[in-house]
């Protein structure tokens, strides 16, 4: 497995706004940090999926 792309942090901005809304609360650093790293792996593998749709065309 490759390691997952650096995105703007206006990506994961938008992820943690998202949180912050939902429970109503302010995310920790640690919070933070774990749904970052949980947003680029989650890319990661939607990229590696759409890769293979393509060339199985």
């Amino acid at each position: 497995m490759k390691d997952p792309f650096e995105y703007s942090e206006i990506f994961y901005n938008e992820a943690i706004m998202y949180l912050e809304t939902k429970w109503n609360r302010q995310l920790n650093d640690h919070e933070r940090h774990v749904l970052v790293e949980g947003y680029r792996f989650g890319r990661m593998i939607e990229a590696e999926d759409e890769i293979k749709i393509i060339f199985t065309k």
